[in-house]
């Protein structure tokens, strides 16, 4: 049947309103479908990859059409779910439909005039009969090293420009220069054999072995090797034989520099090396059994479940019936997790159920494995995609579950770019389009989510013992006052948290101490006038990081060297102030110098697979004591965890947020929730300034309901959410002057809209200037009743009215709808 339209809208990755009008050539019209990649020119002389979005016969009358210049698929790549869904979420977070384009399709999928195309290998290697315009982009590629899509352009003629990278980038004789920025590399592990020549040459053996009589250690570990070959098929990890006979790696390195033995690397996937040790599900005690089924009555009405289990209640367990229930039905089940590189252990739960059903999809996969994972779910491959924020963006054919787990965590909401999207939220919206259950967990639900369980709009299901029955750890607050005053400190370390570090050793557990701020010291202060280096590009002071001696912003990134003297008056007092989780590292170093202790932060995981091998280390009780910020509160099941340390609560509670004391109680939960998770009661010390504080009074005795309800009283008093929506704008721009009468200017449009109590600004936040940029801030909370798209509309129209001002439009405006 012949297709009658004649013109196509086109959605394109730029961050202009709407979609763009093409014209179909008579020979495309039959084979032109909705969600198709074409490749289309744009202004004078550019090319993008678009999608096309819908098929009419309706000419613009205002200017005119240009064509599409080829389909680059055969069947769609998008189902029209995804574009319902983008446009929703372009339409909810104020934003444009190519914003959400751009994040939400995979890189290597949408070639632009500024991608760079990289050439792998040699000319010689290339075995794949090529097109004279394919080897006209290769030699040019080859000479050059680099080019963009617009030179390719210049080569071959503009409209075969895209398809002859998509030909060359299928035949992987290409890569998109992103690609190599962010490439992923598996997980690697140090391996060991016994030299082959020793097995096959028994003269050799034997010689090798005599002159080993005075090394009886090594001969020991050789044929200990030898045995270990012959009875495992499997390679033999150094580590974990080095932990079962004893010995060093220094003792294997020796071996293998007098050719006893091999040592080699290998590349191992996180997610197949469980792949073939598929186990059952546990059975459910009585308490999952009973919130599992209360779940099931809350699906059968259609209702979004919280499900509020305290940590280590088992929650991922009823995840995991429900998922066979989906697999019975033939459905795929989206699991989202906040961040998957913390949270591994839980995909390899999931894993070792499910198998090979189970897709996994997030930032650290290069866009060739995304590309894969995308078609793979395109074609209904998987019954389980487990992945952060960006698996909502994935092409779903027939979603039966969306799980989000620790539903609460801020890292599922996008802040640095558009859209600024929080994908719980999303998720439910995405879930209604399929008619799919929705169910979000958390020992510590959000205020929003907790609230709409209270007035009835989500169900609420709750697990209040953990699964093996072990009491919840016990939680205590230690006196920072008391104890300076009665000197008993050492270095922010107080007496009794030294002393139960000592009785947990004793006990052979591990440690975990917590301290919610990176670096050595927050400050680097002058004893005689009380200057501090500030960034260059930032209103921040910079942070000390001891180990590499130098200042850092951590905001822009600016590094420079620590000074010997004051820049201000030349004096060499200079002292540091605060503290970070290098200087508790030092501290506790100087205290426990036989104790191997590491540190996760954001500083020490920068290297490749740190944080993977700091797990393993630490899971295999090679480390005694974890010291890091927020990362070690987020998803670590260790069963040996004894003791849990906080080093400075009160941070957290004096944060200039009015989400602040939520915060701090999930945080400060969740991190306790580490210990004691197996068989025993663990311990938790939180030293304070502030021990009467009523959030911290109520984190020991884990009453969530009491914090939920004492702040949700506040939030309804001073028009917070969950009761009032808010949408906040901020300018910016390099001159103070500008970014103030722009921002004014805006408030002063809207006034007549709201009262005092709803437009609050413009005002300049904690941190005034980011990478030169002056920033003001407007907060607009939307009235209760009164129509959000209303009053989005009016915010998008006086935009538009500060834009008809040309001096005003160099000020860059960010629209953050339901900010975190």
């Amino acid at each position: 049947m012949t297709n009658p339209f004649k013109f196509a809208e086109i959605i394109l990755p730029l961050a202009l309103p709407g979609t763009f009008t093409y014209e179909i050539s008579p020979v495309d019209v039959p084979y032109l479908k909705v969600g198709q990649r074409v490749s289309v020119p744009f202004g004078s002389n550019k090319l993008y990859t678009g999608i096309v979005h819908s098929l009419h016969n309706q000419k613009p009358e205002l200017y005119k059409t240009k064509m599409i210049d080829t389909i680059l698929d055969t069947e769609p790549l998008v189902t029209k779910i995804q574009i319902k869904f983008w446009e929703w979420m372009a339409n909810y977070y104020l934003c444009s439909l190519g914003d959400v384009y751009r994040n939400a399709f995979p890189t290597a999928l949408k070639w632009e005039s500024e991608t760079f195309v990289k050439f792998i290998g040699t000319i010689e290697q290339i075995q794949e009969h090529l097109a004279e315009e394919e080897w006209m982009v290769v030699n040019a590629i080859n000479q050059k090293g680099i080019l963009s899509v617009s030179e390719i352009a210049k080569i071959v003629e503009r409209k075969s420009a895209i398809p002859v990278i998509k030909s060359l980038w299928e035949k992987g004789i290409i890569h998109l220069d992103e690609v190599l920025k962010e490439k992923y590399t598996p997980k690697v592990e140090r391996f060991v054999r016994v030299n082959p020549e020793l097995k096959s040459n028994e003269k050799l053996f034997n010689e090798s072995l005599h002159k080993l009589k005075n090394a009886t250690k090594q001969r020991e570990t050789i044929l200990q090797l030898i045995v270990e070959e012959a009875q495992s098929s499997k390679p033999i990890k150094i580590s974990q034989f080095l932990k079962k006979y004893g010995g060093t790696h220094s003792m294997i390195n020796s071996m293998e520099e007098k050719g006893l033995v091999q040592i080699y690397d290998l590349e191992i996937s996180r997610i197949e090396e469980v792949k073939n040790d598929i186990i059952d599900s546990e059975e459910l005690n009585l308490e999952q059994y009973k919130a599992q089924k209360l779940i099931e009555e809350y699906f059968e009405e259609s209702k979004t479940v919280l499900l509020h289990g305290v940590t280590s209640s088992g929650k991922t367990e009823i995840y995991i019936k429900l998922i066979e229930q989906k697999i019975e039905e033939d459905k795929t089940t989206l699991f989202l997790l906040p961040e998957i590189s913390i949270t591994s252990q839980m995909v390899q739960r999931i894993r070792k159920h499910f198998g090979d059903k189970v897709g996994i999809y997030h930032s650290k996969f290069n866009q060739n494995e995304r590309v894969e994972l995308w078609n793979n779910t395109l074609n209904d491959e998987y019954k389980i995609v487990i992945g952060a924020r960006s698996a909502l963006f994935l092409p779903f054919q027939n979603l039966g579950l969306v799980i989000v787990d620790e539903e609460h965590e801020s890292a599922y909401k996008q802040s640095d770019t558009k859209p600024f999207f929080h994908a719980r939220d999303m998720a439910l919206v995405l879930g209604s389009m399929f008619q799919a259950n929705i169910i979000l967990g958390s020992a510590t639900p959000s205020l929003e989510s907790y609230h709409n369980a209270q007035i009835g709009k989500y169900g609420y299901v709750q697990l209040t013992k953990r699964f093996t029955d072990v009491e919840l750890p016990k939680i205590e607050l230690i006196d920072l006052k008391r104890s300076i005053r009665n000197k008993e400190m050492v270095g922010d370390v107080s007496r009794t948290l030294e002393e139960a570090i000592r009785d947990t050793f004793k006990e052979g557990k591990q440690v975990l101490i917590f301290q919610n701020r990176r670096g050595f010291a927050p400050v680097v202060e002058c004893m005689s006038c009380g200057h501090s280096p500030y960034c260059p590009n930032c209103d921040v002071p910079l942070t000390f990081h001891k180990f590499s001696n130098r200042l850092k912003c951590h905001y822009c990134g600016h590094s420079q060297g620590r000074p010997t003297k004051c820049s201000n008056c030349q004096s060499l007092e200079l002292t540091t102030k605060g503290i970070g989780t290098e200087q508790i590292e030092i501290q506790l170093q100087s205290l426990f110098p036989d104790k191997k202790i590491a540190r996760m932060d954001v500083d020490a995981m920068r290297k490749k697979h740190a944080y993977e091998k700091t797990i393993e280390a630490f899971e295999q009780q090679e480390i005694d004591i974890l010291v890091g910020t927020q990362m070690v509160a987020k998803g670590l099941d260790f069963s040996n965890i004894g003791l849990v340390g906080v080093i400075r609560a009160d941070s957290l509670l004096n944060f200039p947020d009015f989400r602040a004391h939520e915060k701090a109680f999930q945080l400060l939960t969740q991190v306790a929730g580490r210990a004691g998770r197996r068989k025993e009661q663990g311990k938790v010390l939180i030293q304070t300034f502030n021990p009467d504080h009523e959030v911290l009074q109520n984190v020991t005795r884990y009453d969530y309901e009491k914090t939920a309800k004492d702040i949700l009283y506040e939030r309804k008093s001073f028009l917070y959410p969950p009761y009032l929506r808010l949408v906040q704008l901020t300018f910016r721009h390099a001159k103070v002057e500008k970014v103030d009468k722009v921002s004014t200017e805006f408030v002063r449009l809207l006034k007549p809209m709201f009262d005092e109590k709803h437009l609050l600004g413009p005002i300049e936040p904690s941190i005034g200037r980011i990478r030169n940029l002056y920033i003001r801030q407007v907060l607009i909370k939307i009235p209760e009743g009164a129509s959000a798209a209303k009053v989005k509309e009016w915010i998008q129209k006086s935009i538009e009215s500060l834009h008809t001002i040309q001096a005003f439009r160099s000020v860059r405006i960010e629209i953050d709808v339901d900010p975190s």
